[in-house]
């Protein structure tokens, strides 16, 4: 991986996440499994139990009870969520969606199957900023993170980088760990210039032979046949990604580590589960004191909006204030990885 940068002045502004509706435990989501649906509080809660204990997954939150029918005009969609985030992230940072020089936006759960989720969230907003869409899984905020920077290097800015995920509309419903490990949710990032803010690299990379590790495997348009096999809910070869998400890690951070001589004060890396984000920040040699892990308690694995939630919810706690030596990393399905080192 050749990193890029460094690229001056890339600071956050704003921040925010938005997680629909109340948090759905780990007993209400075993319920759901065939095998649990008559279950004794007592048998859920041991069931329940010995999900947190290992992987630290407490609960995550849904706008679609899985395995029920879609009800699309009934229920929050991508853009909604996305919508929340953004005007948040928006307050925080003391603007108005008309200061916007860039719309950015990712999702693999798009409410829309053409068009783009970015100007969907502009209209709402009531911007006529540029937009566009980023789509490589839960690596995609890195790769807006990319476009952004790249874009302040020439413009004022601001950029609007939001991310939104509403999994729960295609996990497959008797499929324990995907039920327990996959939630909705949103964050964005308000980007600008400032001095002394600076990206000291960013690395990604892609490899599409590795896109069936995680998929919706059903073509488009949507058929019938293909509605009816499963097409449209997540599937893939769980076993064989963890194998390989700690060697992408560490290949992304190998490579933007040495762009600063400075000690990351945070590791801010995609919330997944608890042993992973220890062994990847083991690994880069950050300790447990300086890695935010709070988000994989919180709303579990919220795909793109995964690490940008973690982001966000660090610089409401005062632990990303401005000047903040980070280090961000992330792979997703596609598959795509890569990290960041930047004082923010």
């Amino acid at each position: 991986m050749t990193p890029l940068g460094p690229l001056e002045g890339v600071a956050l502004l704003g921040a925010a996440r938005h997680l629909p509706g109340p948090p759905v435990d780990n007993t209400e989501a075993l319920r759901l499994l065939p095998g649990h649906r008559d279950a004794t509080p007592e048998r859920l809660a041991f069931a329940a139990a010995g999900v947190e204990r290992p992987l630290g997954l407490r609960a995550r939150h849904w706008v679609h009870r899985p395995g029920d029918a879609l009800a699309p005009w009934a229920e929050a969609s991508t853009a909604d969520l996305a919508v929340a985030a953004a005007r948040a992230a928006l307050t925080d940072a003391g603007l108005r969606a008309r200061d916007l020089g860039l719309l950015l936006a990712t999702t693999s759960t798009p409410h829309r199957m053409t068009s783009t989720l970015s100007a969907a969230v502009g209209a709402v907003l009531g911007t006529t900023a540029p937009a566009m869409d980023v789509r490589t899984g839960c690596a995609a905020g890195l790769f807006a993170l990319q476009t952004a920077a790249t874009y302040l290097q020439h413009a004022a800015g601001p950029v609007l980088l939001v991310a939104a995920e509403t999994f729960s509309k295609v996990l497959p419903p008797d499929h324990k760990m995907a039920l327990l490990s996959l939630g909705d949710g949103a964050a964005a990032l308000v980007l600008g210039r400032r001095d002394g803010a600076r990206l000291h690299a960013l690395a990604l990379k892609t490899d599409g032979r590795l896109g069936g590790l995680i998929t919706t495997d059903g073509a488009l348009p949507p058929t019938e046949s293909e509605r009816v096999r499963g097409g449209y809910r997540l599937s893939g070869a769980p076993e064989a990604l963890a194998e390989v998400l700690p060697e992408k890690y560490a290949e992304a951070i190998d490579a933007v580590l040495p762009a600063s001589s400075v000690a990351p004060a945070l590791f801010v890396p995609h919330q997944t589960s608890r042993p992973l984000i220890e062994r990847v920040a083991e690994d880069a040699g950050v300790p447990e004191e300086r890695t935010w892990t709070a988000g994989v308690g919180d709303h579990a694995n919220i795909g793109s909006a995964g690490w940008v939630a973690a982001l966000a919810a660090a610089r409401a706690a005062g632990r990303a204030a401005a000047g903040t030596e980070l280090l961000v990393a992330a792979v997703g399905g596609g598959m795509s990885w890569g990290a960041a080192r930047w004082r923010c």
